[in-house]
């Protein structure tokens, strides 16, 4: 009776501390939206934690007509694009040749790539700057872009290095046997085969670059080329006062597009990196 007994009470504060979790993990969220539907009468006489009123829309019909979202969302869609093809190309090539190909300095290679992620990149922000404005291509997308690729390059080869390691060699072998280069086996075969790890990388990348702050606010200077998180700055009023209706709700609309991304992707990153290898 003492074991069925600890058993229950284990599967009772197992529950406990998920709930809690879930609360922690899903009350900000809640909070965000509600907030959102809130009128300014709602923010003066509502406690902070009270759901409004009344449900309505005007502070997202506020945020794409008193604001220039829509020129927010297309910058901040062409520099995450921007820096995920060339990062995801880079080094995923670069991770998998790491892990199949054995050189003189493979080792040193990869220590010098976890130099990389000790290096903070707020350092690097003030000689970027310099250069950047020497070049003359401050307020550029490449000004934005360039910067996210190079700080993100040691973090990606390292998890495609990690990746790559799973993939059999006998499979990538075979191919070459019966004829594919190593190109197209690598288009073909190895491509395929790390579909996972491929929107692992990109779903985590994707949402860094989308939200990235600190570059956007270093490298740009026009309205032209804000990006959405540079726009909640918009809600922001003289002397510091705030329209946290629309505050609320542009930060909404601004975090959508991650939620909806990670949730089609999940699903692929969840599942096995092993699909495809070699059963013995």
């Amino acid at each position: 009776m003492n074991r069925i007994a600890k058993k229950r009470t284990f599967t009772v504060l197992k529950i406990l501390v998920a709930a809690i979790l879930l609360i922690i993990q899903v009350y900000p969220i809640f909070y965000v939206i509600t907030s959102s539907m809130k009128t300014t009468d709602d923010f003066r006489h509502l406690a902070s934690y009270a759901l409004p009123k009344s449900f309505n829309l005007e502070n997202y019909v506020k945020v794409f007509t008193t604001s220039s979202m829509f020129t927010y969302f297309k910058n901040s869609i062409i520099i995450t694009i921007g820096v995920l093809i060339p990062l995801l190309i880079i080094s995923f090539m670069a991770g998998f040749a790491l892990s199949k190909i054995q050189f003189k300095g493979n080792k040193k290679v990869l220590e010098f790539l976890m130099l990389g992620l000790m290096l903070p990149f707020q350092v690097a922000l003030i000689p970027l700057f310099t250069i950047f404005n020497n070049l003359g291509i401050l307020n550029t997308y490449p000004a934005v872009i360039l910067p996210q690729i190079a700080f993100s390059l040691s973090y990606s080869i390292q998890l495609f290095y990690s990746f790559s390691k799973f993939l059999p060699d006998e499979i990538i072998e075979a191919a070459i046997i019966d004829g594919c280069s190593p190109f197209r086996t690598f288009v073909k075969i190895v491509v395929p085969m790390s579909t996972n790890s491929l929107l692992t990388v990109a779903t985590m990348q994707g949402v860094f670059t989308w939200n990235d702050f600190i570059n956007a606010y270093t490298f740009t200077k026009s309205t032209a080329m804000k990006t959405v998180t540079l726009g909640l700055n918009d809600f922001v009023g003289f002397m510091g006062t705030t329209d946290w209706g629309a505050t609320f709700a542009a930060i909404t609309v601004t975090v959508l597009p991650t939620f909806v991304f990670y949730f089609i992707t999940s699903k692929y990153m969840m599942s096995g990196l092993t699909a495809g290898a070699v059963k013995e």
